[in-house]
């Protein structure tokens, strides 16, 4: 991880941008705590109060990958067709390249007014995925090694985490056109995969192969049983019963694994110092899990020496073809390299969230318009990452909101998203996403895509007491 990290990689999970400034959205709180909804109580529908997916390539975009056929304009082929190009393929590679994924949904999501303030109640389950990758290593398994050359490795890793949120919060005007709020947490780890450190290099040469490792990595399997043997290594791993098959009584162990136990806090407040200016500043996901249950680490560490394959013909026979001695000689040489794999059970260890944020500014040139700017820091483990958000938000009231967004992320300036979102009745209805509407300008471009989806029931309907007046 520490060598991913002098690289300057920014793996950002997604919560959607375009989200902060559509007031229609009762989960706007998410991102600001001191937001209030327009309702007096909504409830979001389980499983969908939202429902959020992400997936981005730090490198790779979809042109990159499959493109038109050069003579049918029909065809579509992929950089490995012969006319493909698999050089334009790996030129894109940086050093190091991601794949991230993020998975969300709420199981609770509620909100309430009182006197004494707004409140919300969320459970959600959430997944942050990334695999990291070096070109080098694309380039050998598609061009080959090249005699006398040297791959650099370094970097091969991933950080996957699934944890569930328990979150309460309060909003409340403590000052004239001054809105605070606070969202406490408690987190609950289901399970970790954490790259420490990650070095892997090999160097080629007529006689032999040079391969040297120093990796190693924290995980957390609460849900598997792992044994070891008398010298403290691995022996074997079952993942449990009650998991594979699960019922709601073992869902909740692992749900609300207090073995696995975090902490956090989102702040935020939002403050009008002139009619139609509006100024918000939010801090979310000051955080962490203590990862005790079922911890193991994982150490690769090996100089390994491959002299190549040496074949007697006369060895060959109709029950030993060719085909079989290279299968026995490569599941040789990958059982000698497994070898140096060592699991031993670990210590616990600590693992924050990455911690964002928010600086917005909006201005209401009519009650119901108003265009938003939003800077976004992502502070990573040793880096700092930046996302800039712009944005048109227009409402008739209660019926519809929506909003189009540009934004710069993740390295790449042409993301249009846009945000819906209707209300018929009690019922609530939401779709937002950062960039899908790359899909229409840009699709051979397209390096990510997010969306947010979700469903709720609102009462209490009132036109927003801070809407300015200006006409």
């Amino acid at each position: 991880m520490f060598f991913l990290l002098s690289l300057g990689i920014s793996v950002v999970a997604q919560v959607n941008n375009t989200l902060y400034f559509m007031h229609g959205v009762p989960q706007s709180n998410r991102i600001n705590p001191a937001y209030q909804p327009d309702c007096g109580f909504y409830f979001g529908f389980p499983m969908l109060a939202p429902l959020r997916a992400e997936l981005s390539s730090s490198s790779l975009a979809w042109e990159d990958v499959i493109y038109q056929h050069p003579n049918e304009p029909d065809s579509l082929i992929t950089f490995l067709h012969p006319l493909g190009s698999k050089e334009a393929f790996l030129n894109k590679l940086e050093p190091v390249n991601f794949v991230a994924s993020d998975l969300g949904t709420s199981l609770i999501s509620v909100g309430f007014r009182t006197g004494a303030g707004f409140f919300t109640l969320d459970v959600i389950t959430r997944w942050d995925g990334n695999i990291y990758y070096p070109g080098d290593l694309a380039r050998l398994m598609i061009s080959g090694a090249d005699e006398g050359d040297s791959y650099e490795l370094d970097g091969i890793g991933a950080d996957l985490m699934a944890f569930d949120e328990i979150s309460v919060g309060w909003s409340k005007e403590i000052l004239d056109r001054l809105t605070v709020g606070v969202k406490a947490k408690m987190l609950f780890g289901i399970g970790d995969l954490s790259t420490i450190s990650s070095d892997l290099s090999v160097s080629t040469s007529q006689d032999v192969w040079n391969i040297q490792s120093d990796m190693q990595f924290n995980a957390s399997l609460p849900f598997a049983e792992v044994s070891y043997d008398e010298d403290g290594l691995m022996e074997d791993v079952v993942i449990n019963d009650d998991f594979e098959n699960p019922s709601f009584s073992s869902l909740s162990k692992y749900m609300l694994n207090t073995n696995n136990l975090g902490l956090g806090l989102d702040l935020g407040l939002e403050y009008r110092p002139i009619e139609p200016l509006q100024i918000s500043v939010s801090l979310v996901d000051l955080a962490y899990i203590r990862w005790k249950d079922e911890v193991h680490q994982v150490d690769y560490a090996t100089e390994y020496d491959f002299t190549g394959l040496e074949l007697n013909p006369f060895d060959l026979s109709e029950d030993y073809a060719f085909e079989d001695y290279l299968d026995s000689t490569l599941t040789q040489m990958s059982d000698s390299l497994m070898g140096f794999l060592e699991f031993t059970p670990g210590g616990a260890y600590s693992k924050r969230l990455n911690t964002k944020l928010y600086a917005g500014v909006s201005y209401y040139v009519t009650p119901k318009i108003n265009f938003g700017l939003l800077s976004r820091t992502d502070f990573l483990n040793g880096k700092v990452a930046e996302q800039l958000t712009a944005s048109a938000n227009f409402t008739t009231g209660r019926f519809l909101n929506l909003t189009l967004s540009y934004s710069y992320m993740n390295a790449y300036f042409k993301n249009i998203g846009a945000g819906l979102s209707i209300n018929a009745g009690p019922l609530n209805l939401y779709l937002i996403s950062d960039n899908a509407l790359n899909a229409v300008f840009w699709p051979e471009e397209a390096r990510s895509v997010n969306l947010w989806f979700g469903f709720n029931f609102l009462f209490g309907y009132k036109e927003r007491a801070d809407l300015p007046l200006v006409q």
